[in-house]
């Protein structure tokens, strides 16, 4: 059963990066199609009325469970409530969405608390989130805790995972209960505004999504050969140590 959950989270994994890879290209070649569909997607928002209440709270929340949450789409989804249903209905769609962030990242910092070294032990390897992995981020977490686990809610790996570092770091439960409700409130705010303006505006962003996606590349790779170049490579030295231990004690049980 456990082998089932963990093939069953992998292939979910792949198959939305897979189709984020392929909406992509689609949105360089056909941009009018996408267009369609968001304008669909739009209209369905609409129609669903108050539904979309609870659509914004388990999106929000599931999106900040780990393991799970880095397949779930939930700032998107969160996006487009935002802006096709939040624009006119905002207050009661902060609310829950703040609320479902805030539930989702507790149940990930109690998992964490309980069992989260035995299932990075067992498990983390499949999701990309071994010792040397968990050994960073318990370091981050203990310096900059803070900043982590509010601005951790803006990446799909590091919302998922955050709040369950932190429950295995033993962060004090009233700190973190603090971050939690300023990083949930700020994230809730910012997804329903970027959604309020995308809506105006994503037919011009569709049309230039190429020249968007070369700065943002380009962005990405001036900063970490700069700024984090030093830690990029100690990142490494440190996973192939971990990896060549592994097969050692492999080859040590054959």
């Amino acid at each position: 059963m456990q082998n089932f959950a963990i093939l069953l989270a992998k292939v979910i994994t792949i198959g939305f990066t897979v189709l984020t890879f392929i909406l992509v290209v689609i949105t360089l070649v056909r941009p009018e199609w996408i267009e369609s569909a968001i304008n669909w997607i739009g209209e369905l928002i609409k129609s669903l009325g108050n539904w979309n209440y609870l659509i914004a709270f388990l999106s929000a929340c599931i999106e900040s469970l780990p393991i799970i949450g880095t397949a779930v789409p939930g700032t998107n989804v969160m996006i487009l409530i935002g802006g096709f249903w939040g624009k006119s209905h905002l207050f009661l769609t902060l609310i829950f969405a703040i609320i479902g962030a805030m539930l989702g990242n507790a149940l990930g910092y109690w998992i964490g608390k309980v069992i989260g070294s035995e299932i990075i032990e067992k498990y983390g390897e499949y999701f990309g989130l071994g010792k040397t992995e968990e050994k960073i981020l318990k370091k981050q977490i203990k310096k900059n805790g803070f900043w982590y686990i509010i601005l951790g809610k803006f990446h799909n790996f590091t919302r998922a995972f955050i709040p369950f570092i932190a429950g295995i770091s033993d962060m004090e439960t009233k700190k973190f209960w603090l971050y939690n409700m300023i990083g949930s409130i700020i994230w809730a705010i910012a997804m329903n505004v970027i959604g309020i303006f995308f809506v105006d505006i994503y037919p011009d962003i569709l049309r230039n999504l190429g020249y968007i996606i070369m700065a943002g590349m380009l962005t990405f790779l001036g900063y970490m050969y700069f700024f984090q170049r030093e830690k990029l490579v100690k990142y490494l030295q440190d996973k192939n140590r971990e990896i060549e231990e592994k097969i050692e004690r492999k080859s040590k049980k054959i």
